[in-house]
């Protein structure tokens, strides 16, 4: 078996951890790139929640590119969610990551209807609004400065609302917008951005100082011992399940040198070992997964190691 696909997506193995719609992932966070730490960050600063019962909060995720910030956000909003099941209350996430145009330019406004308007199908599909409340907000679906103020209170009396937001197009004065126009009481959002640097954070926290600040976490590149400790994780899981060669000491060495994010190592490993199970050989316990067959798959990509 290739022992890097995670539990259920074997036929795609680059889809983020998403645990709060697969319990089995939950246990498939490895502590690199600092997520471990941007994770405990989020929960003191949200803590009981009930800051987020009271004003709401924003949750922003930056990082560069394959880093895991998708991964982050989905952990966080399962986190609280289970923080909200010892409180009696309902975290329903709504994940808006996909609903915007891919081929179409947006205004931030334009973005920020479509998201609520899509938001407020979600609401309905997951039962979370009071039966009064949604039809009398059907009407205003797509007007963001009436949905939002009033959704708290239209909220069902157990709910709390877990919203993840598409990136950013516009940066920092989209994020501003969503602070300003969409923060509701009982209403966590997510975004991520891979745009944002010191100084777009200390800028963000300047202009929102008048408001609820929002939560920004930071996740980076591998730091040394990143790539090995992944690979030991994943490698350890499968030993009752499936058989598969071990990586050898100089192949640890060069993942951890050409490897710049938990993604690029995901892909790498994933389509080496898949290369070397689909040819049949040496692919037992005894065997290992060598410098050679990852190049080998580097070859095949077009890429040189």
């Amino acid at each position: 078996m290739n022992p890097f696909p995670l539990p259920g997506w074997e036929s795609t193995p680059m889809r983020p951890l998403r645990p709060w719609e697969r319990k089995t992932h939950r246990d498939y966070y490895v502590d690199v790139d600092g997520a471990e730490s941007a994770f405990q960050e989020f929960q003191q600063e949200v803590g009981d929640l009930g800051g987020v019962l009271e004003d709401g909060r924003l949750v922003l995720v930056t990082g560069e590119s394959g880093c895991g910030k998708t991964a982050l956000v989905n952990r966080c909003a399962d986190w609280a969610a289970g923080r909200l099941r010892q409180r009696g209350m309902r975290g329903v996430v709504a994940d808006l990551t996909g609903c915007l145009p891919e081929d179409e330019e947006l205004s931030i406004h334009e973005r920020i209807v479509e998201v609520c308007d899509q938001l407020f199908d979600k609401l309905v599909d997951a039962e979370a609004l009071r039966p009064t409340a949604a039809e009398a907000l059907r009407g205003d679906r797509d007007n963001p400065q009436r949905i939002f103020p009033r959704l708290g209170q239209a909220l069902a009396e157990d709910v709390v609302l877990l919203v993840l937001l598409p990136s950013p197009n516009e940066l920092l004065d989209e994020v501003i917008r969503y602070a300003r126009q969409l923060r509701s009481p009982r209403v966590l959002f997510f975004a991520e951005s891979a745009f944002f640097d010191a100084d777009d954070i200390a800028e963000l926290v300047r202009r929102l100082e008048a408001w609820v600040p929002p939560i920004t976490l930071l996740v980076g590149k591998l730091h040394d011992g990143d790539p090995e400790r992944f690979a030991v994780d994943r490698l350890a899981r499968h030993t009752e399940v499936g058989i598969y060669p071990r990586l050898s000491d100089q192949a640890v060495e060069l993942l951890s040198r050409i490897c710049q994010s938990v993604a690029m190592l995901q892909r790498i490993l994933h389509g080496t070992y898949e290369r070397k199970l689909a040819a049949g050989l040496s692919y037992t316990e005894a065997d290992q997964v060598t410098v050679d067959d990852i190049r080998a798959y580097l070859n095949g990509l077009g890429m040189q190691s």
